[in-house]
């Protein structure tokens, strides 16, 4: 038997929950909330598709493959602006000032959690905590709960120096943003999070996998999954 269309109705059934804050009254309640929302995203799908253009649509390209490379290319626009942020503050790359603001505002963290919450490698990783702690805006101390390890705080200087530059990062976010509306910041930050929240577990979990293991793993999850090697879409 097939229980994809299972899998699918209690997905559905899942997000009636979430929309409504209570289960449906009965079989044919839960129908017309499914027809509704049918007919909904076929015209809101529609009207997307017409409205929005992108490299290659015209030759069959999809969608998700131009959005991925926006991703990565807005990435480095903030980067860029970043840089130039940073220029006179005591931060030589963005990196050090995100481990900064991790210690600033959740606290201690030892040296492996603060690289893994930043998707960082390890020796790149270490070398960032390397320079932060030579500029003396971290310190380093033994913890509490084991004397083994070791725990990385800011310091005061740390601080006055996080709050200054994080003045000027603010206004690098804000100048990213700023063509979208507060509507649009909230769809935004939604769609990542659901990207965040699939890729995170892999990538802190998963890192000896093979590319084909990594696909299967996909493939296994979706089966929508298709090879993204199309010619239209570059």
């Amino acid at each position: 038997m097939d229980y994809n269309l299972v899998i699918q109705l209690l997905s559905e059934l899942r997000q009636y929950e979430q929309e409504m804050n209570r289960s449906p009254d009965n079989i044919h309640s839960f129908a017309t909330w499914l027809i509704n929302k049918r007919d909904f995203n076929d015209a809101a799908d529609e009207s997307l598709f017409m409205r929005i253009n992108w490299h290659g649509k015209d030759r069959g390209g999809k969608a998700h493959y131009n959005a991925s490379h926006l991703i990565t290319a807005v990435g480095r626009h903030k980067m860029n602006y970043i840089r130039q942020a940073l220029d006179g503050t005591a931060f030589d790359t963005y990196d050090e000032f995100a481990f900064m603001l991790s210690l600033v505002f959740k606290g201690n963290y030892s040296p492996s959690k603060l690289i893994e919450t930043h998707l960082q490698l390890k020796p790149t990783g270490i070398e960032v905590i390397r320079r932060l702690l030579k500029k003396q805006l971290v310190e380093q101390t033994p913890s509490e709960t084991d004397k083994r390890a070791k725990v990385l705080s800011a310091t005061t200087l740390g601080k006055q120096a996080f709050y200054l530059a994080l003045q000027r990062i603010n206004k690098v976010t804000d100048l990213i943003m700023s063509p979208l509306s507060e509507k649009e910041h909230l769809v935004l930050l939604s769609l990542l999070q659901k990207l965040d929240q699939r890729h995170r577990p892999i990538y802190s979990l998963d890192k000896k996998s093979s590319f084909d293991e990594l696909i299967s793993m996909f493939e296994s999850d979706n089966p929508q999954y298709s090879d993204p090697k199309n010619e239209n879409d570059v």
